[in-house]
């Protein structure tokens, strides 16, 4: 395995795009939390934990709770006691929207969840009206910049998808690829990275098969892809995507190594490895690959506590809650707004899940983890670091 930093111009379209949207994004119109009772700081929490998108909102909530119970036993922050206020947010734009609602009428200090990029935009426009920072888990590389109030706790996918193809180019030497992804925020923004990545890196997109979340017969975009001239596909969707798409693939005789967008290990049990040849996927961290240090230590504890092995959501979420707590202890106060302050000026720390720091785009998490599946475990190849 090698570590490395990426190449800053092709990141760099990311990370201008995300500035100048922070700097039009509205103000608040007032912060809700700070109205807690004496010795107790109110954290909300957001996650799916019904519907598809269980599989990262279950996780996160245990990584949470771990976070919790280690400031609570250590003390608390500045001798206060952290308590969870948790609502689902589950399959739908409104069911998250409401969920939120509810988090907010608790007058929490800040918000931590929504893994899913278009939940966290269904949300935005109350975000800004709530005047409460929320850390959010989305990986759309725009969610961190929609509102002054959002913070990216994940690396997002500007900087997780450039890893990808600076690892496929430089690496793997690949020149020709074919992209196979979903018509939203997350299918976009991929598409847009990838083809920047290419004028920067040297490869060629030959191919781009385009599909909607949750279709069941991926067929033809497979069968284009079978005539196409790629050396390498990169699939990017929701994790019930990859299984048809893998079906799909597969029917059609197309196998091509493969980078599927943050694969969870539940999804990989599912898939039909017919449709692929080598799975790569691109992480933050992979807590299932690490053998030493600090997310192994952490991914034991975790086991125990929970009985399974964590995922990467649940480390993200771990780090994301720490960050939040680092924040609120430097304002010194549970005032929205010194939060946020305080967000913006985090010192750059190394957690079990990479690389974090305050940035002016509110993007907190640098790191992307790249590597390949082999008879079964995950093989970690490269870890790549981005200059907060």
């Amino acid at each position: 395995m090698t570590r490395k930093s990426m190449k800053p111009v092709a990141f760099a379209a990311v990370a201008i795009g995300a500035l100048a949207l922070s700097a039009c994004s509205a103000g608040a119109d007032g912060g809700s939390g700070g109205d807690t009772p004496a010795g107790e700081i109110v954290v909300g929490v957001a996650l799916p934990t019904t519907g598809g998108s269980a599989v990262l909102g279950e996780p996160m909530s245990h990584g949470i709770e771990m976070a919790v119970a280690e400031i609570n036993e250590a003390g608390g922050i500045n001798g206060a006691t952290v308590r969870i206020v948790q609502e689902d947010t589950g399959a739908d734009d409104a069911t998250a929207l409401n969920a939120f609602n509810r988090i907010t009428s608790e007058s929490p200090v800040a918000v931590i969840g929504f893994p899913v990029s278009t939940q966290g935009f269904a949300v935005m426009t109350q975000v800004d009206r709530a005047g409460i920072p929320v850390i959010m888990g989305g990986t759309n590389a725009k969610l961190a910049a929609a509102s002054d109030w959002a913070f990216g706790m994940t690396s997002h996918d500007g900087i997780t998808t450039t890893a990808a193809t600076q690892f496929a180019a430089e690496d793997l030497g690949v020149t020709k690829v074919a992209l196979l992804r979903e018509s939203g925020e997350l299918g976009t923004g991929a598409s847009e990275v990838v083809h920047e990545a290419a004028e920067e890196f040297g490869f060629e997109v030959v191919d781009e098969e385009i599909f909607q979340t949750g279709d069941v017969d991926l067929s033809t975009q497979a069968n284009t892809l079978r005539e196409s001239d790629a050396e390498m596909l990169f699939v990017y969707g929701q994790q019930a995507d990859y299984i048809v798409a893998a079906n799909a693939l597969a029917t059609a005789g197309v196998k091509l190594p493969s980078f599927v967008a943050g694969l969870q290990p539940g999804t990989y049990e599912q898939l039909n490895y017919e449709g692929f040849d080598t799975i790569y996927n691109r992480n933050q961290c992979v807590p299932s690959a690490a053998t030493e240090g600090a997310l192994f230590d952490w991914s034991t504890a975790y086991e125990e506590e929970w009985g399974s092995a964590p995922t990467e959501y649940a480390a993200i979420a771990y780090d994301g809650a720490n960050l939040l707590f680092d924040a609120i202890e430097a304002a010194g106060s549970n005032d929205p707004a010194a939060v946020q302050q305080a967000l913006l000026e985090l010192p750059e720390s190394t957690g079990i899940c990479g690389v974090h720091a305050g940035s002016e785009s509110g993007q907190l998490s640098f790191s992307a983890t790249i590597g390949h599946y082999e008879d079964g475990a995950y093989v970690t190849d490269s870890s790549i670091d981005v200059a907060p």
